[in-house]
C-alpha cells in the first residue's frame, strides 16, 4: 500500500467543509475493475468506517453522521472520491483516511487528510486589528478633547472677575468738590482753664504761631469723596 499525499484541512464549527480523495487514473485504471472501491475511515479515538465509493458510482454508507456526510458519485468513474461534510462537529475533526482498493484484499493506495479547526491569527486578520486599533484611537481622542473643553470652561468659571458696587458710608451733595479742612489744635499751659481751637480753611501761617514755640501743634486733615 502507498500512501499518496497526506492534506491539512482547517474548517470551523457549523460550516460545510470538502474532504478531498483524488487519484491519478493513469497510474491506476489498468489495475481496476469495475468491483474497486475507495473506502473512508475516521481515525480518532478508535477507527470509524464511514462509507465506500465504487468506481462504478455505487456507494454505501455504514455511518453518514445523520445525513451529514454526502459523496460524489458521479465523479468516482474519475477515481474523485472525495466527500462533504455538512455542519461540522467537534466531533468531526481529526484524522481521516481514502484508500484505494482493486479488489477486497488488494490495497493500491491511501490518502490523509487532517481535519482541525481554523485558528485565529493575529498577523493574518491585521485589518481587523488596525481597524480595532484605530477606533480604540479614535475614541481615546474624543474623550481627551472633551476633558480638555470641560477643564478649560471650568477654569474660565472660577477666574471670572466678581464685581463688586462701590459704596461710600457717606454721601456727597451732587455738585460739591472734595473740601479739605486743617485745624490746628494749641495746648496752652495748665494754668488756663480751656484750649482754644482754631480751624480755618487754608493752613495757618508759621508766622502767626512764633509766641507759642514751646507748645504743641497738631494739624489734622481731612478728605471728603464724592459717591
Amino acid at each position: 500500500m502507498k500512501l499518496i499525499t497526506r492534506i491539512n484541512v482547517t474548517t470551523e464549527l457549523e460550516s460545510n467543509v470538502l474532504l478531498p480523495c483524488l487519484f491519478d487514473p493513469d497510474l491506476f485504471r489498468s489495475k481496476l475493475d469495475i468491483n474497486s472501491s475507495a473506502d473512508w475511515s475516521h481515525i480518532n479515538t478508535s477507527v470509524q468506517h464511514i462509507a465506500e465509493l465504487k468506481v462504478n458510482g455505487e456507494s454505501m454508507f455504514w455511518n453518514n453522521r445523520h445525513g451529514r456526510i454526502k459523496a460524489f458519485s458521479a465523479q468516482s468513474g474519475s477515481l474523485n472520491f472525495s466527500i462533504l461534510i455538512n455542519k461540522v462537529q467537534s466531533s468531526d475533526l481529526g484524522l481521516y483516511q481514502c484508500e484505494l482498493f482493486r479488489d477486497i484484499n488488494c490495497s493500491l493506495a491511501y490518502t490523509e487528510i487532517s481535519l482541525a479547526l481554523v485558528e485565529f491569527s493575529l498577523f493574518d486578520n491585521w485589518q481587523l486589528v488596525v481597524a480595532a486599533a484605530g477606533g480604540g484611537l479614535l475614541l481615546l481622542c474624543l474623550i481627551s478633547l472633551c476633558v480638555y473643553y470641560t477643564w478649560i470652561k471650568w477654569q474660565a468659571l472660577i477666574s471670572s472677575p466678581v464685581e463688586h458696587g462701590s459704596y461710600n458710608c457717606q454721601d456727597n451733595i451732587p455738585g460739591q468738590t472734595d473740601e479739605v479742612t486743617y485745624a490746628s489744635i494749641v495746648h496752652k499751659p495748665s494754668h488756663h482753664q480751656e484750649s482754644e481751637v482754631l480751624a480755618n480753611k487754608t493752613p495757618a501761617n508759621a508766622s502767626e504761631f512764633e509766641h507759642v514755640n514751646s507748645e504743641s501743634v497738631l494739624y489734622a486733615a481731612v478728605k471728603r469723596r464724592d459717591k
